[in-house]
C-alpha cells in the first residue's frame, strides 16, 4: 500500500514538473500537453493514476471557459457573423466524418455499431461513457476509443499549435490587455464570479462539459456590454490546464490496454482516420470560404472542445468560429444524436 501511495505521488509530481516543462518551452496549452503525457505513461506502464476529485475538475473547466471570454471582441463577433452557413456546415461534417469511421471499424474491426459509434462520436467522452453504459454497449471498448482518441486530437492539436507559433497579441490573463485597461484585482474577482456562478449553473442545467460550457454562455454576453472578463491571477491557467491534462490521461487503464490489445491498435488507427478526415473538411472550408487553415483545423478538430479551445487560444486562430463549431458540434451530439444511437441500440 506504501508503495503504491509513493507511486501515485511520484507520478503527481512528474505530471506536475511535466507540465511545467511544456510550458517553459512556450508550447499552446503546454501544461495539458506535458500533464497528458506522464499521466498516460503512469497510467499504462506503472498503472497508477494521479487522483483529482470531481470539484477539481469541474474548477479547471469553469477556469478555462471564463478565460476565452477575454478573446471575445467586435471583431470576433464579425467574423462568425460572415462565416456562420459554412461554420453550422462544419458541425454537420464533423460528426458525419466521426460517423462514417465508427461504421468502419465496425466492419473491420469486429465491433457492434453501437459501441464503436459511441467510442468514436466527439461530444464529450465522459458523456459517451455514460450513455454506453446505460445502453448495454461494451463500456470498456467505449471508454478505450474515447480517450486513445481524445490524446490523440490534444496531441495533434498541440504540434499543429506549436508549428503554428506563438500569437502574444492574444489577451490570455492580462488585465491591461482588456478594453480600458481595467484594474488586476477587478478583473480577476469578476471572472471568478463568472467562473464559479457559470460552472455551477451548467452542472445544474447538465450542458455537456457544463463546467467550461457554463461560464462561456455567461461571460460572452457580458464582455459585449463591455464587462471586463477573463484575466486571471498568474498561474491559474496553467494550473487548469494541467487538472485537464490529467483527467485525460488517467481515464487509462493498463490492464484495459493490454487485454484490449487489438482494439487499442484499432482506436488508434481509427483516432488518426478522424483527424486527417477533418482535416480534409477544414482544408474544404479553409478554401471555399478563405478562412485561414489554422482557425478551420482547430474549429473541425473531433473533441474535446475544452482541450482544443485550450491550445487555440494559445495562436491566431479565430476563437469565435473555433468556438461556435466546437460547441455546436457538442450540443449537436449531446442533444439529437444521443436520440439516434438510443434508436440504434433497439435495432440491435
Amino acid at each position: 500500500m506504501m508503495k503504491h501511495s509513493g507511486r501515485v505521488v511520484a507520478v503527481t509530481v512528474a505530471s506536475l514538473l511535466g507540465a511545467a516543462l511544456a510550458e517553459a518551452t512556450h508550447l499552446p496549452a503546454g501544461a495539458l500537453l506535458g500533464a497528458l503525457l506522464v499521466s498516460v505513461v503512469g497510467a499504462v506502464a506503472l498503472d497508477v493514476h494521479v487522483p483529482l476529485p470531481r470539484l477539481p475538475q469541474v474548477v479547471s473547466q469553469a477556469v478555462l471557459g471564463s478565460a476565452m471570454c477575454s478573446s471575445f471582441r467586435p471583431d470576433a463577433w464579425a467574423a462568425l457573423g460572415e462565416h456562420w452557413p459554412v461554420a453550422l456546415a462544419a458541425v454537420v461534417g464533423v460528426v458525419a466524418v466521426a460517423q462514417g469511421v465508427a461504421l468502419v471499424c465496425a466492419r473491420l474491426g469486429h465491433l457492434d455499431a453501437l459501441t464503436a459509434t459511441l467510442g468514436l462520436m466527439p461530444g464529450g467522452a465522459s458523456a459517451m461513457v455514460a450513455l454506453g453504459e446505460e445502453l448495454g454497449a461494451d463500456s470498456r471498448r467505449v471508454t478505450l476509443f474515447q480517450y486513445v482518441r481524445l490524446s490523440i486530437v490534444i496531441l495533434v492539436a498541440g504540434l499543429v499549435g506549436r508549428w503554428a507559433g506563438d500569437s502574444p497579441d492574444v489577451p490570455v490573463a492580462s488585465a491591461a490587455a482588456l478594453p480600458g485597461a481595467p484594474p488586476a484585482l477587478q478583473v480577476w474577482v469578476t471572472t471568478a464570479l463568472v467562473a464559479a456562478v457559470g460552472g455551477w449553473l451548467g452542472a445544474r442545467l447538465k450542458l455537456p462539459a457544463g463546467g467550461f460550457l457554463g461560464p462561456v454562455l455567461l461571460g460572452i454576453p457580458l464582455t459585449a456590454l463591455g464587462v471586463p472578463v477573463g484575466a486571471l491571477p498568474p498561474g491559474v491557467l496553467a494550473l487548469a490546464l494541467w487538472a485537464l491534462g490529467v483527467r485525460v490521461g488517467s481515464q487509462f487503464d493498463a490492464t484495459a490496454v493490454h487485454e484490449l490489445r487489438r482494439a487499442a491498435l484499432v482506436a488508434v488507427v481509427a483516432g488518426l482516420t478522424m483527424v486527417g478526415g477533418c482535416l480534409l473538411l477544414a482544408w474544404g472550408w479553409s478554401a471555399a470560404s478563405g478562412v485561414d487553415l489554422l482557425t478551420t483545423y482547430f474549429a473541425t478538430s473531433p473533441g474535446g472542445a475544452d482541450s482544443v479551445l485550450a491550445i487555440a487560444l494559445g495562436t491566431r486562430a479565430t476563437l469565435s468560429l473555433v468556438l461556435a463549431v466546437q460547441v455546436g458540434r457538442m450540443l449537436l451530439v449531446f442533444f439529437v444524436a444521443s436520440t439516434f444511437l438510443r434508436r440504434l441500440a433497439g435495432w440491435r
